[in-house]
């Protein structure tokens, strides 16, 4: 029996099977959301009964075998279909039970589907698979539903067969096509607050497990030094997903969480070791009309005076918005070259010279196109850093 032909869901089955809708969020009784098309709307409340309601999560949370009620009042777990659930109660939920589903998208099947969708260019995509191939290490950063996990998984369908990919998460979401994958997921304590597994946990039984390829759900906490000393010793091709809003904060998060930790390092060591653990940051934002675009492709260029250099190698500029509201934008490729290109080069030949030669796109939304800019000049592409960010 499917879970949406359970009567208690029923109300929920036209949301969760539309394809326009990548989150449901029901507020207790009075209030309820979706995000449609990349924006918030509010409609009727689907649930306007108190049993009813309590009754959808008891079937909602009886799918993930676990508990919800006063002692553990939160709970994440995923759906058959692959949608992730969030349910909080109270005493935690003021206003009553609070549900969040994060609906599991079907209609990417690749990265040439974001790509038309104007996430990134072309060019950008082709750099980044170029970068799988050459084991690159990559951290996707960017807010709550800003496309990080959705572009690591299109990327990871391009890591060859033959390789071991073991993958680790909080609550499993990622899915890979290749034959030889490991998938790991979290296991909360109990109600007596023990035998929890952490994502700590996981990874360092990874190490034992062979892998080629170590790919992290979520970097949140203790799990942050494990990553950085496994990147860092021999385990390339890594990727990672980081909340942040910038690559400048995605660096600052690493820092923080590693010292967290309690160990006695000090700053400019746990910046050091970011910088030869990580090659690469992507990150994600969602603009205010709802597109989600990779923002900034970051080159992490090392470590020097305290501080860990980063540099742009593409970035989206934002031009303005049409009379819609939509933003219009266009991609830039700035030049730079990182530190790591030989690698690349090794990996993939030459014709990656071609995928950081300076240049921008037309808008890829609005109706004005931008002022007219000429290109730099060759010998830019090997920065003297003058805009190089330090973190």
């Amino acid at each position: 029996m499917h879970y949406l032909e359970f009567p208690q869901l029923q109300p929920l089955r036209p949301f969760i099977l539309d394809p326009k809708i990548s989150e449901i969020m029901i507020n207790g009784l009075s209030r309820f959301f979706v995000e449609r098309s990349g924006k918030m709307i509010e409609l009727e409340p689907v649930y306007n009964v108190q049993a009813k309601l309590d009754a959808a999560v008891e079937a909602l949370v009886g799918l993930s075998g676990r508990a919800v009620n006063m002692r553990t009042p939160f709970v994440d777990f995923r759906l058959p279909d692959g949608s992730r659930v969030n349910v909080v109660v109270r005493p935690i939920a003021l206003e009553g039970p609070v549900i969040t589903i994060r609906r599991a998208s079907r209609d990417l099947q690749d990265i040439e589907d974001i790509v038309a969708r104007g996430t990134l260019t072309d060019q950008m995509s082709e750099f980044l698979q170029a970068c799988v191939k050459a084991r690159i290490n990559i951290v996707f950063s960017g807010g709550t539903g800003s496309g990080k996990t959705t572009l690591l998984g299109l990327l990871g369908v391009t890591i060859p067969d033959h390789e071991r990919i073991v993958v680790i998460e909080d609550t499993a979401e990622l899915v890979f096509r290749q034959s030889n994958v490991v998938r790991m997921e979290c296991r909360p304590p109990t109600v007596e607050g023990t035998a929890a597994i952490t994502l700590s946990d996981l990874l360092k039984n990874s190490l034992r497990m062979r892998p080629t390829r170590i790919v992290l759900g979520e970097v949140r906490g203790d799990e942050a030094f494990d990553l950085l000393s496994a990147m860092s010793s021999g385990h390339e091709g890594g990727f990672a997903v980081l909340h942040a809003s910038s690559p400048e904060q995605a660096v600052a998060r690493l820092a923080l969480m590693v010292l967290g930790r309690g160990l006695s390092y000090p700053l400019w060591a746990i910046q050091q070791q970011i910088a030869s653990a990580i090659d690469l940051i992507v990150q994600h934002v969602q603009l205010a009309d709802g597109a989600r675009r990779v923002s900034h492709i970051a080159a992490v260029q090392g470590a020097g005076e305290g501080q860990v250099i980063l540099e742009d190698l593409y970035r989206f500029e934002q031009l303005g918005a049409d009379p819609d509201g939509r933003i219009s934008g266009r991609f830039v490729t700035t030049g730079v070259i990182p530190h790591w290109f030989p690698k690349l080069r090794r990996a993939c030949g030459p014709s990656v010279d071609s995928l950081l030669q300076p240049m921008s796109t037309r808008p890829i939304v609005g109706t004005a196109p931008p002022p007219a800019q000429s290109a730099p000049p060759p010998d830019a592409r090997r920065s003297e850093r003058p805009e190089a960010r330090r973190r």
